[in-house]
């Protein structure tokens, strides 16, 4: 009976684990897609300052994090939100600013970040 406990104990512990992990991932990416969105908004305004600063700050709030991210995700998906802060902060920087292709690399890296959290939620469908 004592290894049922612990067997139960343990999966509970697990399982609490995976719910506060998913809970703080959402927060994070929440908090970074929302930057990004007023990234983009400013571009459409045609402040690109306030954008480009915008997109660093959700950038920094994502490496303050690696750890956390490449210990807990499968390393090519943190690469993958990384490239796209790089190419999306590639259209900002440029000397010929160019709306279409920057919202197009912005809506790409929002949806990737929306993709993490569906993937890590535990859903019927993840688990099948």
């Amino acid at each position: 009976m004592k290894r049922l406990f612990c067997a139960v104990g343990v999966l509970a512990l697990l399982v609490s684990l995976s719910a506060v992990h998913v809970c703080a991932l959402n927060r994070l990416t929440g908090q970074i897609i929302q930057r990004l969105t007023l990234a983009e908004e400013e571009v459409q305004a045609e402040n690109w300052t306030a954008a480009e600063a915008h997109t660093r700050q959700a950038l920094s709030d994502w490496q303050s994090r690696d750890f956390y991210l490449h210990a807990t995700l499968h390393h090519v998906n943190t690469d993958i939100i990384l490239s796209g802060f790089h190419q999306v902060l590639a259209y900002l920087e440029g000397s010929e600013h160019q709306p279409a292709e920057y919202a197009a690399a912005n809506a790409q890296l929002i949806t990737d970040l929306q993709l993490l959290i569906e993937e890590e939620t535990p859903t019927l469908k993840n688990i099948l």
